[in-house]
């Protein structure tokens, strides 16, 4: 057989397996029998006020340090009335065993009684003590929750220095200045109160809720831990507020392969912001030079959701972000030259997302075969613009979708899944392996409605290796992992990203059908570098230094 025969036949053998799995079900609706019961209030009372529409997200940490992943549920409740008994986020022990996914509430003893209006959450160990923080972005005033290593939590955003009262989305943990404690940078969105809010018509002059440009952009801030666990507004100095826009998620990575931890900020509707870390304290605002401030067509988007992974195996960090209906979603590959490029179209992304207003994301390797897929949990914020596609008990609700990715840096969409086939407000989204049996399951947090659990049931017999990595006693965040032997396959640890959540900060390679048990190669923040293994597959475990 000649070498452009063989070459065909592996590449319609790739599609045919890539055909057979996309027909096959993925992920399974399991909330009822979980007994996973929230349910999201957003208060609203028929004034389409904005503030109503963009939550929540959602979040996972192993509270009670049992090797599971528990589920924190971000709440709203009433925008106006603020003084009258609240609701109140609420916090779920995973007691999942022989792969049967359960959940059980964790009573008021846990002392969280987190009652602001709730965006998004982020998840960090600012203490250093082994135990992960909560951090929680409000329509009001922030909160933290520091975790006491018992099942406890106790508030401390006033005593830590994390007092701001924008509106805040979404934050990101991250060490920006390499002294080992990690900083926090708050995605901020618009200057809205009840009081400020304003009567909006959409298409016919009908009343509507009105798009983030009827109101002022608010600056970000950027906090730096003073390696006391306290911290400190750096946000002028840092020059992060010299580019303002209407911010709704972030990612951080180093984009630019330097070694730092740069940030990219995913706004609504104005450019979004690349920052680029100058390792002396400063950001710059590098998205009009690298190509990722607007899309192929010069123009920018309303994004919501953001995820940053190396897709191609080309080893540098590409970027992902859902949009606005009518814009589709967008892809940035990295040249690995300092620019990006807009490759939604050629990766056949662009037409299936069109239609859709896209919030919670992310890469994920549903399949275990090594290749990064992708996920979009969808949601209107138009309700004009919806009525074709809502649902009767959601005027916003818009079905979910995901793409397969089959080589060669394209995508196919899967059209026969659970998780496509619910028609919800959904927003935030947190990937998490619920029942340590390899593969990323996925809960999706509904505005004004239920918060769901999806199982992945994928049947595809695939070989995995999981990896917790450890610094000292705490999660190793931003250490980069890769397989030794393997060119460009690489995973980073981080909890951000997606629509204001948290995921499971846990790496999994999938592995295919190979059953070589693998080296890792361990690169840590600081640039320390160890290997690891060879390392028994289809099991986590834990590198540590």
């Amino acid at each position: 057989m000649s070498t452009a025969s063989r070459t065909v036949h592996i590449l319609c053998a790739l599609i045919a397996i890539s055909s057979e799995f996309a027909e096959a079900e993925i992920f399974k609706n399991v909330t009822s029998a979980s007994n996973l019961d929230f349910v999201h209030q957003n208060g609203q009372r028929g004034q389409l006020w904005l503030a109503e529409i963009l939550g929540p997200g959602v979040g996972v940490l192993d509270v009670d340090d049992d090797g599971l992943l528990d589920v924190w549920a971000i709440q709203g409740g009433p925008l106006d009335a603020r003084d009258k008994l609240l609701p109140s986020d609420q916090l779920y022990r995973n007691i999942t065993r022989d792969g049967k996914l359960l959940f059980e509430r964790i009573p008021d003893q846990a002392n969280v009684d987190a009652t602001q209006y709730g965006m998004g959450i982020a998840t960090g160990d600012i203490d250093l003590d082994g135990d992960v923080d909560v951090f929680l972005a409000n329509f009001g005033e922030n909160e933290l929750w520091l975790n006491r290593g018992d099942g406890t939590f106790e508030s401390a955003g006033n005593e830590k220095g994390l007092i701001g009262t924008d509106w805040s989305i979404a934050g990101s943990f991250a060490d920006v200045n390499g002294d080992g404690a990690l900083d926090l940078y708050v995605v901020n969105y618009v200057r809205f109160t009840t009081a400020l809010h304003k009567e909006c018509l959409g298409i016919s002059l009908r009343s509507d809720y009105c798009a983030p440009t009827a109101y002022e952009p608010t600056p970000d801030q950027l906090y730096v831990n003073q390696t006391d666990s306290t911290f400190r507004d750096v946000s002028m100095s840092a020059d992060i507020q010299s580019s303002v826009g209407g911010g709704l998620g972030v990612i951080s990575t180093d984009l630019d392969g330097d070694g730092l931890i740069d940030l990219y900020v995913a706004n609504d509707p104005t450019v979004n912001f690349q920052w680029r870390n100058l390792g002396n304290g400063k950001f710059e605002n590098v998205a009009m030079n690298s190509g990722t401030a607007v899309n192929g067509d010069g123009k920018p988007e309303a994004s919501m959701g953001v995820d940053a992974r190396d897709f191609d195996h080309d080893c540098d960090v590409d970027l992902f972000m859902t949009n606005l209906t009518s814009e589709t979603n967008t892809l940035f590959r990295n040249s690995g030259e300092g620019w990006f490029v807009d490759a939604t179209n050629s990766a056949k992304l662009g037409a299936s997302s069109y239609p859709y207003t896209g919030f919670g994301t992310g890469w994920v390797d549903m399949d275990l075969d090594g290749d990064l897929d992708l996920l979009a949990a969808n949601g209107a914020v138009s309700l004009i613009a919806n009525a074709d596609r809502a649902s009767e008990l959601s005027p916003l609700s818009q079905r979910n979708q995901l793409w397969l990715n089959v080589g060669g840096g394209q995508f196919t969409e899967i059209l026969d899944d659970e998780f496509v086939e619910s028609v919800e407000t959904s927003r935030g989204v947190a990937f998490a392996d619920l029942d340590n049996d390899g593969d990323s399951d996925i809960l999706v947090a509904n505005n004004d409605g239920p918060l769901r659990v999806y199982q992945n049931v994928a049947s595809t017999n695939n070989n995995w290796v999981g990896l917790i990595v450890k610094d000292q006693n705490t999660v190793a965040y931003h250490a980069t992992l890769s397989i030794v032997g393997q060119r460009c396959v690489s995973r980073t640890v981080r909890t951000d990203g997606s629509y204001a959540s948290a995921n499971d900060p846990r790496i999994v390679f999938g592995l295919g059908q190979e059953t070589i048990q693998p080296q890792i190669r361990v690169t840590w923040s600081d640039g320390d570098t160890r290997t690891f293994g060879p390392l028994a597959v289809n099991q986590y475990h834990v590198l540590a230094r």
